[in-house]
């Protein structure tokens, strides 16, 4: 997967919002320290889709391993809208959409923004393999 740097603009339903963000830190703890919670609403969607399989094999299945390569944000003043940004690590665009697929399915019901950012900090030679 090539890991490209964009921001895409959602507009996620507010219990989507609370699962990408249990979802993002628990990226972000896992990254730091190998092993971290997973929080409530998260882990009971989590076993509601996968009741088999334990919930940290399903999240460490979408998220690989290392540094997720995207953060959250808001736009303020715009409402619901939510802001997945690359970090300088980048993802691949079908890596957030595989996420969004099982983590917050209705927000890809509805329209958003898929923003490219120009490859900042980069040699030469690393922006020409991109």
């Amino acid at each position: 997967m090539k890991r490209r740097q964009f921001r895409l603009v959602l507009e996620p339903a507010p219990e989507e919002v609370v699962r990408l963000t249990q979802l993002h830190r628990y990226a972000g703890d896992v990254a730091g320290r190998g092993k971290a919670p997973i929080g409530g609403v998260l882990a009971e969607y989590i076993a509601g889709l996968f009741p088999q399989r334990d919930p940290r094999q399903v999240l460490d299945g979408l998220l690989g391993k290392g540094d997720a390569g995207w953060s959250l944000g808001t736009a303020p003043g715009q409402g619901r809208t939510l802001i997945i940004q690359t970090t300088e690590a980048g993802v691949a665009v079908s890596a957030v959409a595989r996420i969004l697929e099982q983590i917050a399915p209705n927000t890809l019901l509805r329209p958003m923004i898929y923003e490219p950012l120009p490859l900042q900090g980069l040699s030469e030679h690393r922006r020409s393999l991109h």
